[in-house]
C-alpha cells in the first residue's frame, strides 16, 4: 500500500510539476506577446518591460531577446542591444536579419574586428525570406533614407560597411574593391561614392576623391558628407573661397552636422575671421558637448581674441574631458602664463610632459616660465631639452642665458 501510494505522490509530483511549467511558459508567451504590441506602438519603455519580465520567466525566449534589442535600440541603449542580439545569434545562429542588426551595432561601437566578421558571414549565408526593414542614411540624417531588407538587397549595403571597416584598418586597396561592388551593384546611392571618396582621399589620390564626391552630389544634391569633404579638397588646392561657399551650403542643407561647421571655424581661423570662427565653434559645441577637440579649437580662437578667461575656461574643459590629451594642457599653460602665473603654468606643462616627453613647446614654455621665476638653471635645462626637439627659437635664449 506504501508503494502505491508513493507512486501516486510521484505521479502528482510531476503532474503538478507539468502543469506550473505550462502555466509559466503561457504567462511568457502572454508577456511577450504584450511586449510585440508595444513595440509595435513604437511604446519602447513598456515593451522593453515585457520582454524583460518574459525572460525573467523564460530564459531562452530567443525571440523575446530579439525584440528586447530591438526596443533597446529604439531606446538608444545600444550596448544592451548589442548584448541582447550576442544572446540571440548564438540561439539563432541562421538569421540573416539578427546577424546584420549585430554587424551595424558593433559597427558604430568601433567594435571593427567583430563587425568585419559578422557581415563576412552574412555574404556566405544563403538568401532567405526576410519581414524587417532597415533604413540606410548617413549619420544625423542628412540624405534621404533608402529601404532595404537584410536578405533582399543587403548585399550592396554590406560591401559598403565593409569598405568603411578596410578605410578604418588603412587597407585602402581593399576598401575601395569592397566600395567597388557595392557602387557596382547600386550605383544611385551616393553614400557609397562618399566612402569611396574618403578611401581615396586617405589614399593621397585627390583627383578620384573630388570625382567621388562631386559624382555624390549628383546624385543627392542635399549630402551634407559629400559637400563637407569636397570643401575640405578645395581647401587643400588653395580654392579657399570655393571651399567656404561649400562649407556654408552643407550647414544651411543640415544644420545638426558638427563637422562642416568646425570645418569652416578652422578655415576661418586661418584667414583671420575670429569672430566668424568662434561663431561655428560655439554651435559645434552645442551639438559636440563631449568633444575636448571642440573646446581645445574654440579657445585657441579666444586666446587670439584676448579674451583669456574664455579661452582658460575652455582648456579646462577639454582636460576635464580627456585628462591624457597633453595638448590641453600645454594650451592652458600657455594661457595661464600670459596671466604672468608662472608657477602654475609650470605645473601644466609638467603635466603635459609626463603624459609626452618628446613635446618641445612644453619644454620650451616651461623653461620661459622657470627664466621669469629666476630660476636659470631650471630654465637652461628646458630650453636645452626643447632644441633638442627641434624648438630652434630655443637657441637664441639658450645663448643669452645659459653661459
Amino acid at each position: 500500500m506504501k508503494k502505491v501510494s508513493t507512486v501516486l505522490l510521484l505521479v502528482f509530483a510531476v503532474a503538478f510539476q507539468a502543469t506550473a511549467q505550462i502555466e509559466l511558459n503561457n504567462k511568457a508567451q502572454e508577456l511577450y506577446e504584450k511586449g510585440e504590441k508595444a513595440l509595435a506602438n513604437k511604446e519602447y519603455f513598456k515593451a522593453q518591460a515585457h520582454y524583460t519580465e518574459c525572460l525573467r520567466i523564460n530564459p531562452r525566449y530567443a525571440e523575446a531577446y530579439r525584440s528586447r534589442a530591438i526596443a533597446r535600440e529604439y531606446l538608444g541603449e545600444y550596448a544592451k542591444a548589442l548584448t541582447d542580439f550576442n544572446i540571440y545569434v548564438d540561439l539563432r545562429p541562421e538569421d540573416a536579419e539578427a546577424l546584420f542588426n549585430r554587424a551595424v551595432l558593433r559597427f558604430e561601437a568601433k567594435q571593427h574586428h567583430l563587425a568585419r566578421q559578422d557581415f563576412l558571414n552574412l555574404l556566405a549565408m544563403p538568401a532567405g525570406n526576410t519581414n524587417t526593414v532597415y533604413y540606410s542614411q548617413e549619420k544625423y540624417g542628412n540624405s534621404d533614407s533608402k529601404i532595404h531588407t537584410a536578405q533582399t538587397g543587403m548585399k550592396d549595403h554590406v560591401c559598403n560597411f565593409l569598405g568603411q571597416i578596410e578605410t578604418h584598418f588603412k587597407r585602402h586597396a581593399i576598401a575601395i574593391q569592397w566600395l567597388d561592388t557595392a557602387i557596382s551593384i547600386d550605383p544611385t546611392n551616393a553614400v557609397y561614392y562618399v566612402n569611396r571618396g574618403i578611401a581615396h582621399a586617405e589614399r593621397g589620390d585627390k583627383i578620384k576623391a573630388t570625382a567621388d564626391y562631386e559624382q555624390a552630389l549628383k546624385l543627392d544634391p542635399s549630402n551634407s558628407l559629400a559637400l563637407h569633404n569636397l570643401s575640405a579638397m578645395k581647401s587643400l588646392s588653395g580654392e579657399t573661397a570655393d571651399a567656404e561657399r561649400l562649407l556654408t551650403e552643407s550647414i544651411e542643407k543640415n544644420s545638426k552636422l558638427p563637422y562642416p561647421r568646425a570645418e569652416r571655424a578652422y578655415q576661418r581661423m586661418q584667414k583671420g575671421d575670429l569672430k566668424g570662427a568662434l561663431e561655428d565653434y560655439d554651435e559645434v559645441v552645442k551639438l559636440e558637448p563631449k568633444e575636448e577637440e571642440n573646446y581645445l579649437n574654440r579657445g585657441l580662437v579666444k586666446e587670439k581674441l584676448k579674451d583669456l578667461q574664455g579661452a582658460l575656461a575652455d582648456f579646462s574643459q577639454a582636460i576635464k574631458l580627456n585628462e591624457e590629451n597633453p595638448r590641453a594642457w600645454v594650451c592652458r599653460g600657455n594661457v595661464v602664463s600670459k596671466m604672468s602665473n608662472w608657477k602654475e603654468a609650470i605645473e601644466d606643462y609638467t603635466v603635459a610632459l609626463s603624459l609626452d616627453k618628446t613635446y618641445g613647446m612644453a619644454h620650451y614654455n616651461r623653461g620661459i616660465c622657470y627664466q621669469n621665476l629666476g630660476k636659470h638653471t631650471e630654465a637652461c635645462t628646458d630650453l636645452k631639452a626643447a632644441l633638442k626637439l627641434g624648438v630652434t627659437q630655443a637657441e637664441k635664449v639658450i645663448a643669452k642665458l645659459c653661459k
